[in-house]
């Protein structure tokens, strides 16, 4: 994982690893819909946009005994996550690689436009469909 808005590969992997503990225990939902296009086929993710939040609130949650979390510190993780289709995701992490593709992209979406799901990782449909 490589640094990200000045969090660092490590962080980030601490932060997920707490998020899907989280997950499991059923205090993040998985995402059914992604919340920029309205898809939900296909993959899906939570895209973290304070991973500071989330590291830090979890980590203070999973170091209680016994472990608890409280309507406000899961609405707080909850928050900074974002339900967002693969698509989605990948094309708004690639506004440094082709900023006006993106932009184009989601001017498409804003507009009703709806591309289909992408079902595995597969970052030739960027550069087919997208330019990036």
């Amino acid at each position: 994982m490589q640094t990200y808005k000045g969090w660092s590969g490590d962080f980030r992997k601490e932060s997920l690893k707490l998020t899907n503990k989280a997950k499991r225990l059923g205090w993040i939902a998985s995402p059914t819909c992604c919340n920029r296009c309205g898809q939900t086929k296909g993959i899906l993710h939570l895209h973290n946009e304070d991973y500071d939040v989330t590291y830090y609130t979890l980590k203070k949650v999973f170091d209680r005994f016994p472990v608890t979390i409280t309507k406000e510190e899961k609405d707080k993780v909850n928050s900074v996550l974002e339900e967002i289709c693969w698509r989605c995701h990948m094309l708004h992490h690639s506004v440094r690689r082709n900023k006006q593709a993106v932009e184009k992209y989601f001017a498409e979406i804003k507009n009703g436009k709806q591309y289909p799901p992408v079902y595995k990782h597969d970052f030739t449909i960027l550069k087919r469909d997208h330019n990036v």
